[in-house]
């Protein structure tokens, strides 16, 4: 069964109890714009409250996950933050719903699209998949709760070598770090998803669901890092630095930094 259309930032299918979630805006290597969240947002809704629904799996569409915030989408809000409190709804529907989710990562996993990815259940990542972190270089801090998910995965000393210096993990790495739990050949991730979601079909949905929400209290201080997280990126959105490392990267040289 399909549930959206060709034409949509947001591809839905949902076939024996598994759902799969494509971003899908190849063009943009899966940039995230104030359309797709939306979309996303909606979607993850309805699929945690289908009882015929079971297991997500997420994933994009082409070579790419997701580069991301969309740089040159004009932000939503004097500054920003409505699109990132739909990035934050997002993060939390799938770290806090009764469902497992499991992501198929190909290409770039870079900034909120890195973030989703530590949201995940379950990782399966193409071999040559990089992920990064690369919001200090525009002018930014790690968000959609980078900073709180990440350290959980792989400790603190990795995620900070990631954050801190925007630091490239590729599949091979990111698997010895813990960051993957399944390493494919490049365009078998999503093939390999799929094999575990009819595994996990097989285990009883209630103790599921009850496992997700029993770790999922290690997270409740994750609400409070949002929202500190909100208001350090509203300052930051603001400043001339970040105006500075959105030119720079439109014109594809290295900003320079002023530090207002």
């Amino acid at each position: 069964m399909t549930a959206t259309s060709a034409g949509d930032p947001v591809l839905v299918s949902v076939a024996d109890g598994v759902a799969t979630i494509t971003l899908n805006r190849p063009e943009r290597m899966n940039a995230l714009n104030y359309a797709l969240l939306s979309q996303w947002r909606s979607e993850l809704q309805r699929l945690l409250a289908d009882d015929e629904v079971r297991v997500l799996i997420l994933t994009g569409a082409g070579a790419h996950f997701c580069t991301g915030g969309d740089l040159k989408d004009p932000p939503a809000g004097p500054n920003g933050e409505l699109r990132l409190r739909v990035m934050h709804d997002c993060l939390k529907l799938m770290l806090f719903g009764d469902k497992p989710v499991i992501g198929a990562l190909e290409g770039n996993v870079y900034g909120a699209g890195f973030s989703y990815a530590t949201a995940c259940d379950i990782v399966v990542a193409g071999e040559s998949a990089r992920f990064c972190a690369p919001f200090t270089g525009v002018g930014l801090i790690p968000d959609t709760g980078l900073a709180y998910t990440l350290p959980l995965r792989i400790g603190a000393g990795r995620a900070r070598q990631m954050m801190l210096q925007g630091l490239v993990v590729r599949t091979p790495q990111a698997a010895d770090w813990g960051l993957v739990e399944e390493a494919v050949n490049d365009g078998e991730a999503l093939t390999k998803a799929r094999e575990i979601a009819s595994a996990l079909l097989r285990r009883a949905p209630l103790a599921l669901g009850a496992l997700r929400r029993l770790m999922a209290r290690d997270l409740q201080g994750l609400y409070g890092s949002l929202e500190e997280e909100l208001t350090i990126q509203q300052r930051l959105l603001a400043s001339e630095d970040l105006q500075e490392g959105r030119q720079a990267f439109a014109e594809k040289r290295t900003p320079q930094f002023r530090g207002r």
